[in-house]
């Protein structure tokens, strides 16, 4: 078989830049391991109830931003129910042994406005703030779409900030500082490895409106792959490719684990970079390169439960998420043996749903609680079906504790919760191939540099969540730039400005 591109992977990278690819006439394959497709943005089921891991809302999708661009340009925007969480929509902030509650607004004017009157005397340090995060990413053609990509993408970069460097010279005040650090939960790096220009690309999506999608993350892979279909792209599950096939340091194809190869010119690998080089001959990168691959330092993972509440939460009030903060410390400590019960959780409704329309008290609800790969450590060499008892015993602990913490700080919205499904980094490690379980790839963090999508071997690029940013939009972006590095970037990205 001979195609023009394989990607190696079915996340919402591989999915993009598959759809960008094909809309242009390439010939492409998609090969995903697992036996579904769409990766962590994938739902699955308990007790009719559809429940999202990867995703449970986003930002940039408002009309002329960048998702609403990609979505549009591949074909699926009309398949995409999308619900805006509107001017009144906010994340609920609590903090672990204070009864405050503060509502982080998915708006720019409002929240400003919201965290001025819980914190009057700090107006000069959140005006600053919010100029700060809004000048970073102006500059940013992801989010000023009528710049061009490629001086972007290949010019000088200065020296990242310290977020804590930059919000001390604001503010005192602890409880602000956390509310403004608040989205580091949404790219999993310790507050103290934070870097002011990582952390303006991830809030200013929200800032600017955070959107639900009907169905969640699986409505978004099954209108991917409808555009895939119409465009005759290929697209394989239980496909998985065990090597890059290289000729006088050029792709010329994969080599999967049944023996099959597939001849192409470019080589799209969507997975954890630090899979890459075992892939690929050992003369392809230098030393030092494969070395940073296989030793980049991974985004923090999570323990998560799964279950149906008593009361419908998403029916009671406008609240997406509700986070509970630390009250002492960083809101992402960098250290593991901060105690389960002053971690940061955060319970949400969004991405669980009831999947028939019989009538029924499920109410699905996801609680997601700070973990570190340390804490399952000692059971790594273990796999699914086959882990020890001593595994299943702290498991069971670790979702009893979950649930005693959601109950005492909502149980007034929730009632009751039945555990359907526990999860920790083992599981995300194993079902998701996330190496340590790690929620959002490799860290973007102060002291490491991610690999570009660009490798040295022609042919082949890395897109997914440890290139250029995370979360959907970041792992999308990803693909948009994979896709126009075969395309011609800046030609590409004038093609995609037409639908701003």
């Amino acid at each position: 078989m001979k195609v023009d591109v394989v990607i190696v992977g079915s996340g919402i990278s591989g999915l993009t830049a598959g759809a960008l690819l094909a809309k242009t006439g390439k010939q492409v394959v998609i090969l995903e391991k697992q036996k579904h497709f769409g990766g962590a943005i994938r739902r699955f089921r308990r007790n009719r109830i559809g429940f999202d891991v990867g995703f449970h809302y986003t930002g940039c999708l408002g009309d002329g931003e960048i998702l609403d661009i990609l979505w549009r340009y591949c074909g699926v925007r009309s398949d995409i129910d999308v619900v805006s969480a509107g001017y009144g929509g906010y994340d609920q902030f609590e903090f672990i042994g204070g009864n405050e509650t503060i509502r982080g607004y998915f708006s720019y004017p409002r929240l400003a406005k919201e965290l001025t009157h819980y914190f009057p005397t700090e107006k000069g340090g959140i005006d600053r703030y919010f100029r700060e995060i809004q000048d970073i990413c102006f500059k940013v053609p992801f989010y000023n779409t009528g710049l061009p990509l490629t001086p972007f993408l290949r010019g000088y970069k200065p020296r990242p900030r310290p977020l804590t460097s930059f919000l001390r010279s604001i503010t005192d005040n602890k409880r602000l500082r956390s509310i403004l650090t608040a989205p580091v939960f949404l790219y999993g790096v310790p507050v103290e490895k934070s870097a002011l220009e990582t952390h303006a690309l991830v809030a200013h999506g929200y800032y600017n409106g955070a959107y639900t999608i009907k169905g969640g993350g699986q409505a978004i892979v099954d209108a991917f792959l409808s555009s895939l279909k119409r465009t005759g792209a290929e697209i394989r599950s239980k496909s998985e490719v065990t090597s890059i096939l290289v000729d006088q340091n050029k792709v010329i194809g994969v080599k999967m684990s049944n023996g099959e190869r597939i001849e192409c010119s470019e080589v799209i690998f969507t997975g954890h970079p630090a899979n890459l080089p075992a892939m690929v001959p050992a003369s392809v990168f230098r030393p030092a390169y494969r070395t940073r691959l296989q030793t980049l330092k991974n985004s923090m993972s999570m323990f998560a439960v799964f279950g149906s509440s008593e009361k419908n939460v998403e029916q009671q009030r406008e609240a997406l998420n509700y986070y509970l903060l630390p009250e002492k410390g960083a809101v992402l400590p960098a250290h593991h043996g901060v105690p389960l019960d002053q971690r940061p959780m955060m319970l949400t409704a969004a991405g669980c749903v009831q999947e028939n329309s019989e009538p029924s008290a499920l109410n699905g609800i996801s609680l997601l609680l700070l973990s570190y790969w340390q804490d399952v450590e000692k059971f790594a060499a273990s796999r699914q079906g086959e882990r020890p008892a001593r595994y299943k015993r702290y498991k069971a602990e670790v979702a009893d504790k979950m649930l005693t913490i959601a109950a005492d700080r909502w149980g007034h919205i929730t009632g009751e919760i039945t555990p359907l499904a526990v999860a920790t980094p083992l599981t995300f490690r194993d079902k998701l191939s996330a190496p340590e379980g790690c929620s959002y790839g490799a860290m973007h963090c102060l002291d490491q540099y991610n690999p570009d999508v660009r490798t040295r071997l022609p042919g082949l690029y890395l897109c997914g969540q440890s290139t250029l940013m995370t979360g959907v939009a970041g792992a999308s972006i990803s693909g948009l730039v994979g896709a126009g590095e075969i395309l011609g970037l800046e030609q590409f990205w004038k093609s995609l400005q037409v639908y701003r």
